[in-house]
């Protein structure tokens, strides 16, 4: 299973051609999933920023029926403060957000993660990143 992150889902909602491909690729593939929390950073992005938000989360909502939810549990929050903590212990922090996705990612038996923030995600033992 792939877990789609944040960029793959905004680009999908503003018809990136590399994300509607990706996309393409993913359902041939057997489909994906996403993490509650990319789901709360996207909804709340569409309900901050973006002109008409109903309309937008209408999209977004049509995008969600598309894809399994992994939800953060106990075992995804230790595994994220596991990640954090390894990181700053080497001075190398990432954002809580992207912990908490890589926790619940890795503890959901992803495959992989398809993000374009590589930068972000490739610190992360045991994560394979995938582009989009």
């Amino acid at each position: 299973m792939k877990v789609v992150d944040t960029t793959f889902l905004i680009g999908l909602l503003r018809n990136d051609p590399g994300a509607v491909e990706k996309a393409m690729e993913l359902d041939g593939e057997g489909g994906a999933a996403t993490t509650a929390v990319n789901v709360y950073e996207v909804a709340y992005g569409v309900q901050r920023a973006m002109s008409d938000p109903a309309r937008r989360m209408g999209a977004f909502q049509r995008v969600l029926s598309n894809l399994d939810v992994l939800p953060l549990d106990q075992r995804s929050a230790l595994r994220a403060a596991e990640i954090s903590g390894s990181l700053d212990r080497k001075g190398d922090s990432i954002d809580p957000f992207d912990s908490l996705i890589a926790g619940i990612a890795l503890e959901g038996g992803a495959d992989c993660l398809v993000t374009r923030n590589a930068s972000h995600f490739g610190r992360i033992r045991g994560l394979k990143i995938e582009g989009h």
